[in-house]
């Protein structure tokens, strides 16, 4: 019996077709990709200029709570500026950008002119509490009933992350993933603080 040489080239497509197959049915290998490409300077987001009379939207009306009950009341904010992401522990772009959503709240939780609010989409707040525990993520989970909320504001796309000034006023609305440990977002959540 004749056995075939193998090539290099059979060598290759047996390689993409193993990575092929890992970022299909694998979520840890899809955010291990995503999260590469992040490193790699992919996917930061665009830091709006805000104009002096441009119209933005107002936040509407949202109540999210914590598993052990705490409350919090969107428009009871303002006067503060609300970072919110809205995500789910099954969706890899999500699991990808929580490093550096966890890298910035480590920046700004003990400013007390933010909120912060990571948003479990599902409302599994046991299962996305234990995911940041075992993750050695920092981030206070919160759930609740999403489906009133505006297209404009959240259309369901995850992950989402939106920035609401002091004013009540939406000023930063990102759907898809992006790396929010940068210096330049830190600078422009840190700045509505004191405007």
């Amino acid at each position: 019996m004749r056995f075939k040489k193998i090539t290099f080239s059979d060598i290759v497509t047996v390689v993409l077709t193993l990575i092929t197959a890992a970022l299909i049915f694998s979520i840890k290998a899809r955010t291990w990709a995503i999260m590469g490409l992040m490193s790699l300077g992919f996917y930061n987001p665009k830091i709006p200029t805000i104009k002096p009379g441009e119209k933005l939207m107002p936040a509407p009306a949202m109540t999210v709570q914590t598993v052990d009950g705490k409350t919090i009341d969107l428009q009871q904010q303002k006067g503060k500026v609300v970072f919110i992401n809205f995500w789910a522990t099954w969706c890899p772009p999500c699991r990808a950008e929580m490093p550096s959503v966890n890298e910035f709240y480590e920046k700004v939780k003990n400013d007390p002119g933010i909120v912060f609010l990571s948003v479990d989409v599902d409302n599994r707040l046991n299962n996305s509490s234990a995911f940041m525990k075992s993750s050695g993520y920092n981030i206070p989970v919160y759930g609740g009933n999403l489906d009133g909320l505006p297209t404009t504001f959240y259309s369901g796309t995850i992950p989402t992350t939106l920035v609401i000034d002091k004013r009540g006023l939406v000023v930063f609305n990102h759907a898809g993933k992006a790396s929010y440990d940068g210096d330049e977002f830190a600078k422009f959540v840190l700045g509505l603080t004191k405007q």
